[in-house]
């Protein structure tokens, strides 16, 4: 039997957003996926080639360490984090300084897990080495010959925007990224649970010990957890700077980052043929 993944990427995003009451961000990211609808086909049908057949460990190496730079975000997240308390700590006006403070803090939240917290200190960082590991064993992947540009560059647009750009930019590169995460992770772990199954002959506990890295995201929910953390981390924000997140900052973020992550992802993708 080959590989058939019944919900799409868009459907799972549906069902996050299915939890959001009506207003501004909830019609703003509906809106914005759907315009992106043959970006998210590109993007599924990439993953399904990646893992449609074992390919070689120089190939592999490509993968993982392209992919990697599309993920774990620690270092901007505390950086955001860092100018929302920057904030807090210059203002005189109590409550400003603690909604500041606090959305410093809800923005934070979504590095606990990534960090090991609450999980023996066992990073994000450390179950992608051991994915990437159970496939190519070895750790040769993270040499920078194996960079690919546009992944780079992606991850060079969400550092230095969330450190440089506004805040509510910034913020919103934050919810977007955990919110795409959660439907790429679901649909990656089945591409990924597939591939290793039947081409790496990886089986049981030692299958499940290898994809750990995807699966942690979708047994606890952790990007969708993440996802409500920075809608409060913006509300706190707002509340505190008096200033509402716009949706065509929103939008523009939106658009952006789909854009960027799919030319990266394509473009690992075209090393498989």
């Amino acid at each position: 039997m080959g590989l058939n993944i019944q919900k799409t990427m868009i459907a799972t995003m549906g069902e996050v957003l299915d939890m959001l009451p009506e207003g501004d961000i909830k019609k703003t990211i509906k809106q914005s996926v759907q315009n992106k609808a043959d970006k998210f086909s590109s993007l599924e049908k990439a993953f399904e080639k990646m893992c449609s057949k074992k390919y070689s460990d120089e190939t592999m190496n490509l993968f993982l360490n392209g992919w990697k730079a599309t993920h774990l975000k620690m270092l901007p997240i505390y950086g955001l984090s860092c100018r929302l308390n920057q904030l807090g700590m210059a203002s005189e006006d109590k409550e400003q300084k603690l909604a500041f403070l606090e959305s410093s803090a809800y923005n934070a939240k979504t590095s606990h897990e990534d960090l090991g917290m609450g999980f023996d200190a066992i990073s994000h960082g450390q179950l992608y080495d051991e994915f990437a590991f159970s496939m190519v064993k070895s750790d040769e992947w993270k040499l920078s010959k194996y960079d690919t540009k546009e992944a780079n560059d992606f991850s060079s647009w969400v550092y230095r925007s969330m450190l440089l750009e506004s805040i509510p930019y910034a913020l919103c590169i934050n919810m977007f990224s955990e919110f795409y995460n959660h439907a790429e992770y679901a649909y990656s772990f089945l591409t990924f649970k597939y591939s290793m199954d039947n081409f790496y002959g990886i089986k049981g506990q030692e299958l499940e010990d290898a994809i750990r890295y995807i699966d942690v995201h979708n047994q606890y929910e952790t990007e969708i957890h993440h996802f409500m953390a920075v809608i409060n981390a913006i509300e706190k924000y707002e509340k505190a700077s008096k200033e509402k997140v716009s949706t065509e900052i929103m939008n523009q973020v939106i658009s952006i980052y789909i854009d960027k992550v799919c030319e990266a992802i394509e473009t690992i993708a075209k090393k498989f043929d």
